[in-house]
């Protein structure tokens, strides 16, 4: 049953954001031009994290339901602490936040809490009730959650390489504060050390 509940609050954080959140083409048209929602870490954690806890529903037993469980959690745990603690509260968010308001996108705020902040509640409820104590070995950890932030952080550099703009204002943060060329090392690497 927890796992019915962590994959419905998941596709709740999916739902808010293809309902309420401005289409990634309008909103970011540059840096998603190619990807479109895809781009955005939060699109494709809260889509892996609806199919892993949905799969963890019907098929318990299935190697990616027993050893994904690292991944999952990372996920989580890292998607709410990261957008908080890196793009939420930086001024240039609020103002595109404000402006998109401002067109009729309304319901960006509640879209912006549920895709991102029901991510730790899901994460912390698996951990303490989806019964994963010892599944998983060091090794899991190194194929999910390596493997898949070494996947996300490629993408972000081939992305910016097609499209000449990073996703995050937190890189042109990092741009002001390092230059272009360590920008993305000075930010990716300390997240991905989180993640």
């Amino acid at each position: 049953m927890i796992n019915l509940l962590c994959c419905l609050l998941s596709l709740v954080a999916v739902a808010s954001g293809l309902l309420w959140m401005v289409p990634a083409k309008k909103r970011k048209p540059q840096a998603c031009q190619y990807f479109g929602r895809i781009t955005f870490l939060t699109v494709q954690s809260n889509i892996l994290l609806t199919l892993y806890h949905a799969l963890r529903h019907v098929r318990p037993e299935s190697y990616i339901a027993v050893h994904a469980y690292p991944y999952a959690f990372a996920a989580g745990v890292g998607l709410t602490i990261n957008y908080y603690g890196l793009d939420h509260f930086l001024p240039e968010k609020i103002a595109e936040d404000k402006r998109w308001i401002e067109k009729g996108y309304t319901m960006i705020p509640l879209a912006n809490h549920l895709e991102h902040g029901l991510a730790l509640p899901t994460a912390l409820l698996d951990a303490f009730y989806g019964q994963h104590a010892g599944q998983c070995s060091m090794r899991d950890v190194l194929v999910f959650v390596g493997g898949y932030t070494t996947f996300y952080n490629l993408f972000q550099l081939v992305n910016k390489r097609l499209t000449g703009a990073w996703l995050y204002p937190v890189f042109y943060e990092a741009e002001t504060a390092v230059g272009p060329r360590w920008a993305f090392w000075a930010v990716a690497m300390p997240v991905s050390l989180f993640y």
